[in-house]
């Protein structure tokens, strides 16, 4: 068996053992195709905030009645299909008029950005009045983000490809400048935003190539599962909210 198939058997084991500990859950990307679908309608303006190749809230925004992805990657765009109109763009400056859209998302993008204030600022003044944000992101506060910031971006990339087995395309540079619900709270609050919401998900498979170390992960999600540890989770999904009416 070479090293490919072992890692995909050995993560098949580890979806049994996790189904066991947690028979009904949903993981972070099925809860943002949650919130993202209470949220739009046929009439909805959206916009997607570093939308890359995909979403995993695609069923829900192709309802809307206009949705727009921008992203720094000519290629991701390229082949981005969810979104009915792809803009090559940088965040901290959105081609776009003020209170233009009806709903902002963003997923796994708020951890890269080194200029958070500026596109909050952005995202806020794109926005109309009584819009919802929701952004899906990482919790600087999990043992993950903690170690990947002792780790140069080479040894990363290796890791993200080699052993993770994921697209080189994913592994774009960390900041997590804003990856906590403090951080967030307020940049939000600067750029004019409330925070609404933030759920936090866990994930013990990133630890799957060793069975060993994905059971330790699954007693760390139990422990965390306690109200007053959860904000140790892997995962943030953050509901914001910009104040007036439609």
């Amino acid at each position: 068996m070479d090293f490919s198939a072992l890692l995909q058997h050995r993560y098949q084991r580890c979806q049994q053992i996790f189904a066991r500990w947690y028979p009904n859950f949903r993981n972070a990307g099925e809860q943002y195709h949650d919130l993202i679908a209470t949220v739009v309608t046929q009439d909805t303006s959206l916009i997607d905030v570093g939308c890359g190749r995909m979403s995993l809230a695609e069923a829900a925004i192709h309802t809307t009645r206009r949705s727009v992805g921008v992203d720094l990657s000519l290629n991701d765009l390229q082949q981005n299909t969810t979104v009915s109109q792809r803009v090559l763009a940088n965040a901290e400056y959105l081609p776009f008029a003020s209170a233009s859209f009806d709903v902002l998302v963003s997923q796994w993008t708020i951890e890269h950005l080194q200029d958070p204030q500026s596109v909050f600022n952005e995202m806020s003044r794109i926005v109309r009045p009584g819009s919802k944000l929701i952004l899906f992101t990482t919790n600087a506060h999990h043992y993950i983000p903690l170690v990947s910031r002792l780790v140069p971006d080479g040894i990363q990339r290796w890791l993200i490809q080699g052993l993770l087995q994921r697209p080189n395309h994913e592994s774009h540079p960390t900041f997590y400048r804003a990856n906590t619900q403090r951080a967030i709270n307020k940049l939000a609050r600067t750029a004019g935003l409330q925070l609404n919401a933030c759920v936090y998900v866990g994930n013990p498979f990133y630890l799957a190539f060793s069975p060993l170390l994905f059971r330790l992960a699954l007693v760390y999600e139990k422990i965390t599962d306690i109200p007053a540890l959860c904000r140790f989770k892997l995962y943030m999904l953050v509901v914001l909210s910009k104040a007036g009416t439609v």
